[in-house]
């Protein structure tokens, strides 16, 4: 069984940090150069967008077949570092303006090509709970063992769950039961698999499983979403790829509202 949060789980999740911001880079450059000549279009996307974003890049390849598009998830901030640190990313998608915006000022992002896209959804799921109490009774149920919560440190989704637990007044006492992981994708894990019986995810991850597939899928009023706006941004680099603005522009298109819909997301002017 997982445990929670503590001095231990701190230094492995700087651990896996530093590794991931090591080799990730180098994977990628493997992957740009086996089987093509042609540099892919190479998108760092935070781990809540992963589901809208293959849906985009499904419709991208209709209209440029000739473009290969590599995808690199994780959490909003790891992916900011790896930025930082020269990870080979032509186009970075975050959770919230917060990371962009920092990219911006340090020159990292081309400013005249950030974009507000959409706006995401803070949700508590369960396998196990129904949704038959408050929500502040569900999350100090004796039954509930574990709640998964992304590292409020690097993922938007998770500081927000925090802000959350902190007006409800129950942080404190949740803290013992808080497991966390380094994005929402792994949030979304642990419970699917059972290991915890409550985790804040975003509703797009929701959207992507089904929502007839969990007990519980409680939406958080949205006040707990001002922070969670979609922002892009083209990487600033020598090599960056010519079709990144197509792909922006994709994004960005109210043409493609639906889609942004489907996942639960409130599409945004830019």
């Amino acid at each position: 069984m997982l445990k929670p949060y503590s001095d231990i789980s701190r230094y492995f999740l700087k651990l896996i940090l530093v590794v991931t911001l090591i080799l990730l880079p180098l994977n990628l450059a493997a992957c740009n150069n086996t089987g093509s000549s042609q540099k892919s279009l190479t998108i760092a996307v935070a781990s809540s967008l992963k589901p809208v974003i293959e849906d985009f890049t499904s419709l991208f390849r209709n209209d440029y077949p000739e473009v290969h598009v590599t995808l690199a998830a994780g959490s909003s901030g790891a992916l900011a570092e790896q930025i930082k640190n020269g990870a080979p990313y032509d186009l970075f998608i975050s959770a919230n303006q917060h990371y962009s915006q920092r990219l911006g000022s340090e020159g990292m992002l081309d400013p005249a090509d950030s974009r507000k896209l959409a706006r995401g959804k803070l949700t508590i799921i369960s396998k196990s709970q129904q949704h038959t109490k408050n929500i502040k009774a569900i999350l100090t149920d004796p039954s509930v063992i574990y709640i998964g919560i992304a590292n409020p440190r690097l993922a938007p989704y998770g500081s927000s769950a925090i802000k959350f637990m902190e007006s409800e007044g129950v942080l404190n006492s949740l803290q013992t039961k808080l497991v966390y992981t380094e994005n929402v994708a792994q949030t979304l894990q642990l419970v699917l698999s059972k290991n915890a019986e409550l985790g804040f995810v975003s509703k797009s991850l929701v959207a992507s499983q089904g929502v007839e597939n969990f007990g519980l899928v409680y939406e958080l009023p949205s006040d707990y979403n001002s922070n969670l706006v979609v922002t892009s941004g083209a990487v600033l680099k020598k090599d960056s790829h010519p079709m990144t603005l197509n792909y922006l522009d994709m994004l960005s298109s109210s043409d493609y509202k639906h889609i942004w819909e489907t996942f639960e997301y409130e599409m945004l002017g830019s």
